[in-house]
């Protein structure tokens, strides 16, 4: 069983233990980037799992499954942005599919800036943006794991790993 951790980002060896959590998803394929309530941009990465709930029967999730939350964030390629939170909703909606069918080569995130970057087979890096100086309580982004953990990036640069398959009290 793994233990909930709740760790408080002041220097890069604090990201010790996120990186090799986040980089599970190196070799993975990204099969679905889709828009969330919000508009939040969702990949989701390895396994298809079917849904149990009978409103989503037929349709499935990620084995992974990673949220941008309400941050910005950007897809780019060799010679620049593809597309990014600064166009409406319905163009980078369809402009994300470019990712989707290809393996994921690389995640990084580093302090002070605490950018994170996914890099796919086409060449393509989505970079996830947090706001540092925004206290907002709503997470940068999210990563949902096979193993019901759910593992964010929070205000105040403040990573999370706790179980998803229980109530956050």
């Amino acid at each position: 069983m793994t233990v909930d951790t709740i760790q408080k980002i002041t220097v890069d060896a604090d990201l010790s233990e996120l990186k090799p959590i986040i980089r599970s998803i190196i070799g993975q394929t990204c099969w679905a980037a889709r828009l969330s309530y919000g508009d939040e941009l969702t990949l989701d990465i390895g396994g298809k799992i079917p849904y149990k709930q009978k409103v989503m029967a037929g349709k499935y999730k990620g084995e992974w499954i990673l949220g941008t939350r309400g941050s910005e964030w950007s897809l780019e390629s060799a010679s620049g942005i593809i597309t990014s939170t600064a166009e409406p909703a319905e163009v980078f909606k369809e402009k994300v599919k470019v990712i989707e069918g290809t393996t994921i080569t690389d995640v990084e995130t580093n302090y002070p800036d605490l950018v994170l970057i996914v890099g796919f087979t086409n060449g393509y890096q989505l970079k996830v943006f947090p706001d540092l100086e925004d206290d907002f309580d709503l997470s940068y982004w999210e990563l949902f794991t096979p193993n019901n953990r759910l593992v964010t990036l929070e205000p105040g640069g403040i990573w999370t790993n706790r179980r998803s398959d229980v109530p956050m009290t």
